[in-house]
């Protein structure tokens, strides 16, 4: 047998029970017990904040940025990736800097640029570009998300209180019961329409939770309780957001001259951002697309 198990097994059999009695004395100390809740909360609650918190990477591809357009929350960082050349990642819009954002460099000797999403800057577009190459349309935009909000309805009598509400893509419903026994069905004209939610809301089940889905951006949810609907106990649920214009090449708002530009310098590849009607090319139909939602 291996002098090392030799060793470790007579070294555990010595010590096993000095080792025993500390484990014991730790765990049953009310102090140590203590220490080890405290520790293990602030595990908890580091590791569960890490897990929510995402990363993007942006790459400079020759004089774009790769994607051009990224959406994040506040707490994600967003890491651009230097490939070749002399760079900045600078943001401001119409090549100017806003001096209040970020200005970093990407180059040979600083090969990355890490900013971390503020929380100032949720429910906000923030461009951004490359100082000696924003004349060449080497812009992009980074779209801040508001974090999910939660909106209570109360039910009075037979009313849904407010009865109208304005939500986004994330957040959460809370329907709330005061008596009675009702239902929250999502539909028109006391008809469920079998796509969002359809739930009991009565003594067993005082509390209906909804989440918003990204599907439902850009339109209203009208819903109703089906056992007081002819007494007009309606409400409705209008969901913020929507598909963007994918003419709109760096998510700025805007569809000018940026968007063009990334469109010319993206011709006849198949760059997904230039991509305006996503047939794999960037050509003459993407091109038409950019210059038939021209904004200015």
């Amino acid at each position: 047998m291996d002098r090392r198990v030799i060793s470790d097994k007579l070294g555990l059999k010595v010590l096993g029970p000095y080792f025993r009695f500390w484990v014991t004395t730790m765990v049953t100390t009310p102090t140590a017990r203590g220490a080890i809740a405290s520790v293990a909360i602030l595990a908890s609650l580091f590791f569960s904040t890490t897990a929510l918190c995402a990363e993007h990477v942006v790459t400079q591809q020759g004089i774009a940025f790769e994607p051009a357009s990224i959406t994040v929350a506040p707490g994600d960082t967003v890491r651009w990736v230097f490939t070749l050349g002399f760079h900045t990642v600078t943001s401001g819009a119409n090549c100017t800097a806003d001096g209040t954002g970020f200005d970093g460099i990407l180059s040979a000797k600083s090969r990355e640029f890490i900013w971390t999403v503020p929380a100032s800057a949720a429910g906000t577009t923030i461009p951004y570009f490359c100082a000696p190459h924003c004349i060449f349309g080497m812009v992009a935009s980074i779209t801040v998300i508001n974090p999910p909000v939660e909106h209570v309805v109360t039910q009075t009598l037979f009313a849904f209180d407010p009865p109208n509400i304005t939500v986004a893509p994330g957040d959460t419903v809370r329907w709330i019961r005061t008596g009675g026994n009702h239902t929250v069905t999502s539909g028109s004209a006391c008809l469920a329409d079998g796509v969002y939610f359809d739930s009991l809301l009565n003594l067993a089940n005082p509390q209906v939770v909804w989440t918003v889905p990204q599907t439902a951006a850009g339109t209203t949810i009208p819903y109703y309780c089906t056992v007081h609907c002819l007494f007009d106990m309606t409400g409705s649920i209008a969901v913020s957001g929507g598909p963007a214009n994918p003419a709109d090449i760096n998510g700025d708002g805007a569809i000018n001259a940026q968007d063009l530009a990334l469109l010319l310098n993206a011709w006849g590849t198949a760059n997904a951002a230039a991509d305006v009607d996503d047939d794999g090319i960037v050509n003459a139909i993407d091109l038409a697309a950019v210059l038939g939602s021209w904004t200015g």
